[in-house]
């Protein structure tokens, strides 16, 4: 994203007891805050569109100024032109796919790109309740994107989807980033999604900024443990292929000096492929010989555990990749688990799933 197109943000805003407090600037083309509901992130949506004004402080996108308490400024949200994406898309029922996109501006050169990127132009002359839920997201898209936005803000667009439907969706949204030059900030509470498509991301708790910083390092880190338990996390890992072979059913990826086998997909060697496996997928060995029929048992060491909730997190280094797992407390005191102990991840091959293309 160019230097125009930063946004710096340095704002408060309170409803009722709750106040959110941000203080920093997105640099790059698509930006992700996670948070669990209530943390703040639909409130600072609401800030940057306009729809709210901050009680203090300011926003500037570019060289401009959207909302400044010392300068009393605050451009309405028509005058700010983002395109605002919602979790239920909210298209008209009584127009067509093709007028919901054409909306407001029916003349828009975005349009038929839009309809492109998107794969949507069967669906033009389908009216909304004849859509699946992925369908009308694709079209409340093109909606945003025919308006010819400078912004694109997006309010957990796929929180209403399936697993699967949310599969099929995340690489249109690649589309998206790659075909249209503009800045996205992306709402959501799921780790995939923001490993899949976000350059940089913000952990937000309790309307303050935790931590940011490139989406990998910091989605695995410790420091996202306490949201990751509310948000039911997946380990993200982007390996290496070592081996992809059909006929035994397996692909081999490169963790380190280590392996990890998963299912077989179609890959070349070399290829990086996104994996995750749930923490509860994970099960911790103090022993590396285990005769047990799972495919994977990778040794790392314990760089923090948490014992707060229900079940008991921990936080695995393999080969500077940090898994998350969650056992009973019971087997946390059974094991005597503590900080900077060696232990085992036993992973069984089936619970390691490929993400997107």
């Amino acid at each position: 994203m160019a230097d125009s197109t930063k946004i710096r943000l340095n704002f408060r805003k309170s409803l009722g007891s709750f106040t959110l407090a941000v203080d920093c600037a997105l640099e790059k083309k698509v930006s992700a805050f996670l948070g669990v509901s209530g943390s703040g992130k639909s409130t600072l949506l609401n800030c940057i569109s306009g729809i709210l004004a901050p009680d203090e402080g300011e926003i500037v996108f570019g060289d401009e100024i959207l909302y400044s308490s010392t300068s009393s400024i605050n451009l309405p949200p028509e005058k700010r032109r983002f395109g605002y994406i919602f979790q239920e898309g909210y298209l008209f029922p009584h127009l067509t796919v093709a007028q919901n996109i054409r909306y407001g501006q029916p003349n828009s050169r975005k349009s038929s790109e839009a309809i492109d990127v998107l794969e949507i132009s069967e669906l033009l002359q389908r009216y909304p309740k004849q859509l699946s839920g992925g369908q009308r997201q694709r079209v409340a898209i093109a909606r945003a994107l025919a308006m010819e936005p400078r912004m694109l803000l997006m309010d957990e667009p796929l929180a209403a989807l399936d697993s699967a439907l949310k599969d099929r969706i995340i690489p249109y949204l690649h589309h998206v980033k790659n075909a249209f030059e503009i800045p996205i900030l992306y709402i959501t509470h799921a780790f995939s999604e923001a490993m899949a498509l976000a350059d940089e991301a913000f952990l937000i708790a309790d309307g303050e900024i935790m931590a940011s910083g490139e989406p990998h390092r910091l989605l695995t880190a410790p420091s996202a443990m306490p949201i990751a338990q509310l948000t039911g996390v997946e380990n993200i890992l982007l390996l290496p292929v070592t081996l992809s072979d059909e006929a035994l059913g397996i692909t081999t990826l490169e963790i380190g000096n280590q392996s990890l086998v998963i299912p077989y997909t179609r890959a070349e060697v070399g290829e990086i492929l996104p994996v995750a496996v749930r923490a509860e997928d994970i099960i911790i060995s103090l022993e590396p010989n285990l005769p047990v029929s799972a495919r994977n048992i990778l040794r790392g060491t314990i760089q923090y555990l948490d014992v707060r909730s229900e079940r008991t997190w921990v936080s695995i280094l393999v080969e500077w990749h940090h898994l998350a797992v969650k056992i009973t407390h019971q087997a946390r005191e059974q094991m005597q688990l503590r900080e900077d102990l060696e232990v085992y991840c036993v992973i069984k091959a089936s619970a390691i799933n490929r993400l997107w293309d």
